[in-house]
């Protein structure tokens, strides 16, 4: 039976003493022979008893080691799956999973899943329908942490409003869960590199510094961090994507003389198009409707009130006069039982 030790001291396989990338015939030391078929862009060796494939860009050094946990029909993977020994930090791996779902660390934009980093190795774990289906390993590229950016004095009362938010919502959702993606603030690298939309356009200083406590992470299915308007959810978009989003919108503006008769409270409202380049996305209902800070109200309205731009039937409503009373709202809505739009998410729960 394969025997696998991951600690702070080391790592083996088998008793033999592995470091990434790996030479194959030290791999083939630990776990015998295997099978290796080459591809296009990097070749694989197979052990087919033992449930372990492992990955060369160049065939001499081994870059990850994949677990199969379910038996897959391609021509390169295991005929077996992993039924081995793994000791992550002096405890069976799978039971260190359950009990430090904490630690685990995203990998990448969209990583549902998430890693255990120790040692200069990431153990990342494949999932499908919440179960693990495998079990990745690898060499650790350390990210220089980043400093979150400082609130500017006239926006404190953002840590509260995050503060109330995030507890309504951990009664509600686990922060185990897959889709739980609450990320830490805004850097100051962060505000330079996505705060500029277009020369004269920019993420205004309420909505940098209401993303400078917290941010969010990318998921491609949904997010915990939603706004319930109107019975339609709208998630919180990740600092770094609202210039994607706001492409978006641009995209959709017509032509003069194709423009459809607009209803809409022009007096409050200041749009003679799709959608004023001055409204700022910030949550998104994935459907092409979204909630706009807007930086350029008309002459009843007021800068900062939130619209929500409805795609097919073009409707623009206000439906808050800022974003402190918008995310008040959406705290007093989950205080009273309003949690709907958390069903899918909830029924995911591991």
């Amino acid at each position: 039976m394969t025997k696998i030790e991951l600690s702070k001291t080391g790592f083996q396989i088998n008793n033999v003493n592995i470091e990434f990338p790996i030479d194959i015939t030290v791999l083939k030391q630990a776990l015998g022979d295997c099978r290796h078929i080459k591809k296009k862009y990097n070749h694989i060796y197979t052990w087919d008893n033992e449930g372990i494939v492992a990955f060369s860009k160049e065939g001499d050094k081994v870059e990850s080691i994949g677990l199969e946990l379910e038996l897959r029909e391609y021509d390169f993977c295991a005929k077996s799956i992993f039924t081995g020994e793994f000791n992550f930090e002096e405890q069976e791996l799978f039971q260190y999973y359950e009990n430090n779902k904490n630690l685990l660390v995203k990998l990448f934009k969209g990583d549902r899943s998430g890693a255990f980093i120790l040692n200069g190795i990431s153990v990342w774990f494949d999932k499908e329908n919440g179960k693990i289906t495998g079990v990745s390993i690898s060499a650790n590229e350390e990210k220089e942490k980043k400093i979150t950016a400082s609130l500017d004095p006239e926006f404190k009362f953002f840590e509260p409003l995050w503060q109330e938010w995030i507890a309504e919502i951990n009664k509600i959702v686990s922060t185990n869960n897959d889709y739980y993606n609450l990320a830490d603030g805004i850097s100051l690298e962060d505000i330079q590199q996505h705060s500029v939309l277009e020369d004269d356009i920019t993420i205004p200083p309420a909505l940098v510094n209401f993303y400078k406590v917290q941010n969010v992470d990318y998921d491609a299915v949904t997010s915990t961090f939603q706004i319930l308007i109107n019975n339609c959810p709208y998630e919180l978009i990740p600092f770094e994507d609202i210039a994607e989003e706001w492409n978006s919108i641009q995209d959709l503006q017509f032509d003069e003389d194709d423009l459809p008769e607009q209803e809409i409270d022009f007096e409050k409202i200041n749009t003679s198009n799709y959608a004023n380049p001055k409204w700022i996305p910030f949550a998104t209902g994935r459907n092409g409707d979204y909630l706009l800070y807007d930086t350029d109200p008309a002459s009843k309205g007021k800068f900062g009130q939130i619209i929500e731009l409805q795609n097919e039937s073009w409707s623009r409503d206000i439906v808050a006069e800022s974003l402190e009373e918008l995310i008040q709202n959406e705290i007093s809505n989950l205080k009273a039982g309003k949690t709907e739009h958390f069903s899918f998410i909830i029924e995911k729960e591991n």
